[in-house]
């Protein structure tokens, strides 16, 4: 840390992967004692405690256990009295990876039924489990994922959720009757919806956005019927000069999935004009970057860069979210590859329209896009001109070990793996001009990525420029975004 009068150093605990795991132990404090019991968990070297829930009568604590190398996960009770396990409900096995996100989510009907979401079929869907842990049945299905639970009705007969049933760019909400396992959708407009149920199960408030709405939020009840309007937002670009966006899918490179894709265009777009372009990419799990949402999901610094005479390109590929586990587990083992080869087919997608300029490409990202960014500079110099990386990881083995290892295994297993998407062994390869961009204190990516690959480019005779923000985590706020979008900005003005 550099702020105080003297500099001073802060420890962080960032188990590695292929080092010892986080070795955690839970314990239930009791308030009117303050006596703490350990819960008698397996082996801490070995096992993931997550997605914790007490049971409805305070007797329990479930824990989704997973082994580390997150393949097997079993859902146990133990006692908060003693530590004790109690009982095992169930498990789920997966031989790529099991990724358990949600603990238990009990019914209001004081029947001990529980919700649990789960991928086991290869989408996220919700499965209704007895307090014993026996599966009573499968309460959701289809080439779609459940994306949240609102909630109950009072009564607990029926569920509310949102889902991708509709498109991959939507938010859609349903109601979910329990004992029929009929589902009925509440929401007819196009478009991302953010419901909340009320109390009394009486109405939802549903606000929702859209590529042609900028906010609505209202009243419903639950046959989708408009009970009052709460806002119904004037377009706030309705005044200026803005990029025309457009949506739309192209091919994998499997020859068979779609991919859908973010076009922004320049206010003043002309057809018969040669256009320099930029790609911006995350291509991660848990990320979704291409939305049907106002403005099409982006935040703002691609709009600037289409009205500054760029176009702006995005394309989900896979190993990003809410596709489901084919799509996104493709990734396994060798992160970069099948990302990389789908963010080409972008390219030849963009190559292929007469209005891009396909010796001006250029591309951008953040943590995970900062490493495709990096990975897409080394290895495709002869496509891309420009480059800015920020916070990219550049050497798996030196990422967190929980989410590096659930895509890449140990490096003591997978060690070609390794090697292949390891950067700082192909610095000497960099030909375009590549700006990296660190947080000090980066947390997430620790700030020795990009400084070694910085050292391999002093030895292997290449230059990347870079930029240091002091004091900044894994991304840049406050009021210095604003000095990081110019910077951004201005790097692909001058090289670009």
């Amino acid at each position: 840390h550099v702020d105080a009068d003297r500099p001073y150093g802060e420890n962080q605990y960032y188990p590695m992967a292929g080092t010892p795991i986080h070795h955690v132990t839970l314990g239930i404090y009791d308030v009117e004692t303050g006596k703490t019991t350990y819960l008698k968990t397996p082996d801490a070297a070995k096992t993931y405690l997550t997605n914790i829930a007490w049971t409805p009568n305070s007797q329990e604590v479930l824990i989704a256990e997973l082994n580390r190398e997150q393949t097997h996960m079993e859902l146990k009770a133990y006692s908060p009295q003693t530590g004790e396990l109690v009982r095992r409900l169930f498990s789920e096995h997966n031989d790529i990876y099991t990724e358990p996100q949600h603990p238990a989510l009990f019914l209001p009907n004081k029947s001990g039924d529980f919700i649990w979401r789960s991928r086991r079929d290869g989408y996220e869907h919700l499965y209704l489990y007895s307090y014993e842990g026996k599966l009573k049945k499968q309460l959701t299905s289809g080439a779609w994922e459940v994306t949240d639970v609102q909630g109950f009705s009072p009564d607990g007969k029926d569920l509310y959720y949102t889902s991708t049933e509709v498109s991959p760019l939507d938010r859609q909400v349903y109601r979910l009757n329990l004992a029929k396992n009929q589902r009925t959708r509440l929401t007819s407009e196009s478009g991302w919806h953010n419901p909340r149920i009320s109390p009394d199960g009486k109405a939802f408030i549903d606000s929702y956005e859209s590529q042609n709405v900028a906010r609505a939020i209202k009243v419903k009840d639950f046959n989708g019927k408009v009970l009052t309007s709460l806002l119904d937002e004037e377009n706030p670009d309705a005044n200026y000069l803005t990029p025309k966006i457009e949506l739309g899918t192209i091919k994998a490179a499997d020859g068979i999935t779609d991919l859908h894709y973010r076009l922004i265009k320049p206010y003043n777009f002309n057809p018969n004009k040669k256009y320099p372009t930029i790609v911006y990419v995350y291509n991660g799990p848990h990320a979704q970057l291409v939305q049907n949402r106002f403005r099409a999901g982006e935040s703002g610094w691609g709009l600037n860069m289409a009205n500054q005479g760029y176009i702006v390109f995005t394309v989900d590929g896979r190993g990003s979210a809410y596709r489901g586990a084919a799509f996104e587990q493709v990734i396994h083992r060798q992160l970069g590859k099948h990302e990389m080869a789908d963010q080409m087919k972008g390219v030849d997608f963009l190559r292929s329209l007469p209005y891009v300029d396909a010796n001006r490409l250029g591309v951008f990202g953040w943590s995970f896009g900062g490493f495709m960014t990096t990975n897409l500079m080394l290895t495709h110099s002869d496509v891309f001109k420009v480059g800015v990386a920020g916070g990219p990881v550049m050497d798996w083995s030196r990422y967190e070990i929980m989410y590096g290892e659930r895509y890449m295994d140990t490096p003591q297993e997978n060690p070609e793996g390794y090697k292949s998407n390891n950067l700082l062994l192909r610095a000497g390869d960099l030909k375009g001009r590549l700006l990296l961009i660190h947080g000090t204190i980066d947390p997430v990516v620790i700030w020795q990525h990009s400084l070694l690959f910085l050292k391999e480019a002093v030895k292997a005779g290449t230059h990347p420029d870079y930029l240091v923000y002091p004091e900044h985590q894994h991304n840049v706020l406050g009021p210095d975004r604003v000095h990081l979008n110019e910077a951004v900005t201005r790097y692909f003005k001058d090289h670009l």
